[in-house]
């Protein structure tokens, strides 16, 4: 996968994101030029065609570890969003903070926290990307186990 920063363009105009690779370009296009002032939380919803919607939420002041009633909430939100407006749809989830590349405990946390609430909701969500100031990564299964 390239660093290049591909162009930002209206969801409507946006390719589909049917893999891995379509994602990362997605988060790297509306990350923009990396580096952070404080750990927030990026969602984006997709609908059931593979496009992104303009549902764009970022969530600022995240804390170190998330909370687990938090977590629930949010996946309460996304799950009746995907149940009854985008049908066959899914979520994705960006973690960023400042700092250098490398996987930290909270991100592990965080990532971990993320999907599991996501299975225990039955909420569809692509796999957790970390974004720091400087680069973009997708969370692999074994930073999720790490955290457990």
């Amino acid at each position: 996968m390239t660093d290049e920063i591909p162009p930002l363009n209206r969801p409507e105009d946006l390719p589909p994101i049917s893999s891995q690779a379509d994602l990362y370009q997605h988060w790297r296009a509306l990350m923009g030029e990396l580096g952070f002032a404080a750990p927030q939380l990026w969602m984006v919803m997709i609908d059931g065609e593979d496009r992104c919607t303009p549902v764009i939420q970022r969530i600022e002041e995240i804390p170190d570890v998330p909370d687990p009633q938090a977590l629930d909430s949010l996946m309460t939100v996304c799950s009746g969003i995907l149940d009854e407006v985008l049908v066959g749809g899914s979520v994705a989830f960006l973690l960023a903070r400042p700092g250098p590349a490398g996987v930290t405990a909270s991100d592990r946390a965080w990532a971990a926290g993320l999907a599991a609430a996501a299975r225990e909701r039955g909420v569809a969500c692509h796999p957790v990307h970390l974004a720091n100031d400087q680069e973009i990564q997708a969370f692999t299964p074994d930073d999720e186990i790490a955290s457990a």
